[in-house]
C-alpha cells in the first residue's frame, strides 16, 4: 500500500539533495537558493536554514554518529555544520568545480567527495584533512567527465563512482 503523507514546500526553487540523520531525527535538504534547510524528521516542521554557500547546494551528508552535517555546493566548497547548534564548524575549499556527492565510509573515519572537476577526494572525518586525490593528474585512470555520484560498498573495501562519461568505476580501497 502506498499513501502520500507529507508534501513539504521546502524552497522557492529546486531542491537538489537530501540526507537523513536518524541520530538527530533531522532531514537536510540542499537547495538551489544556496541554503540547506533542516527539518524535523518526525513531523517535518522547519528547524533551521543554514546559509554560507555562494552557489546552489548539490550535496548534503550527515556524519553517521550525528555530530555534524557536510554540505557541498556548486561553489566547489564543503561546509561542516554542527547538528545541535547549526553553527558553521569548518569551511573547506574542496574542489575546482561543483561538489556533486559526499559519501561517508561505513566503518572507517573517512568520507569521499565527487566533483564536476572529474576528481574523487578522500577526507578524514575526524580532522577534515585531505588524504587522497583520485585524478588523472595523480596518475589514476579516473573519469573523463563530471563524477556525479559515489557510494561505498557495505564492507567499505570498494568505492563505486558514476560519471557523465557513461562509465561506472569500482575502486578497491585499503585503509
Amino acid at each position: 500500500d502506498l499513501k502520500l503523507v507529507h508534501k513539504i514546500p521546502v524552497a522557492a526553487d529546486t531542491v537538489r539533495a537530501i540526507s537523513i540523520s536518524t541520530q538527530n531525527k533531522q532531514v537536510a535538504f540542499g537547495c538551489r537558493d544556496n541554503t540547506i534547510k533542516i527539518y524535523d524528521l518526525e513531523d517535518y516542521t522547519p528547524i533551521s536554514t543554514l546559509k554560507n554557500h555562494t552557489l546552489p547546494v548539490f550535496s548534503v551528508a550527515y556524519e553517521p554518529a550525528g555530530k555534524y552535517l557536510i554540505s557541498g555546493s556548486r561553489d566547489a566548497q564543503l561546509k561542516v555544520w554542527d547538528c545541535k547548534t547549526f553553527e558553521l564548524i569548518q569551511h573547506i575549499p574542496a574542489h575546482l568545480f561543483a561538489v556533486n556527492c559526499i559519501a561517508f565510509h561505513p566503518t572507517q573515519p573517512y568520507f569521499a567527495t565527487a566533483s564536476m572537476d572529474k576528481t574523487i577526494k578522500i577526507w578524514g572525518s575526524d580532522d577534515f584533512k585531505l588524504y587522497k586525490i583520485i585524478s588523472r593528474e595523480k596518475g589514476f585512470p579516473v573519469h573523463r567527465l563530471s563524477v556525479n555520484k559515489i557510494v561505498w560498498s557495505l564492507d567499505g573495501r570498494q568505492l563505486i563512482s558514476v560519471s557523465d562519461d557513461k562509465l561506472v568505476m569500482v575502486w578497491d580501497f585499503a585503509f
